[in-house]
């Protein structure tokens, strides 16, 4: 769940796995390992992701929004990963899906449970 947090605040802010490493001063490698649930961030890099979304360190691990702001932002998050996965599945005339695309949609269903 914490991948998918991670994922659904990238994706929010319009961001690429790369852009997000590089702010951290991180490997895009490694952002794509926390998303698919590979590799867990330590706790440093969970304090810097927090600060880079702008929500507290415990939302971004247990998706419970700590005050209204923290649910400002999750709110956003799971709506953009919504309005993302259904303008993928609109507009989707082809099979199989993208990886990128599976992530998103996974992202959507996992922020929506």
């Amino acid at each position: 769940m914490l991948g998918a947090r991670i994922a659904a605040l990238r994706r929010q802010r319009g961001w690429s796995q790369t852009e997000l490493a590089q702010q951290l001063k991180i490997s895009a490698s490694a952002i794509g390992m926390y998303e698919q649930g590979r590799r867990e961030p330590s706790a440093d890099t969970i304090v810097a992701l927090a600060s880079t979304f702008g929500v507290s360190t415990d939302y971004l691990l247990t998706g419970h929004a700590m005050d209204g702001r923290d649910l400002e932002i999750a709110n956003q998050a799971l709506h953009g990963s919504l309005s993302s996965a259904q303008a993928i599945l609109r507009n989707r005339t082809e099979l199989p899906f993208t990886k990128q695309e599976l992530a998103t949609l996974f992202a959507a269903l996992l922020l929506d449970s």
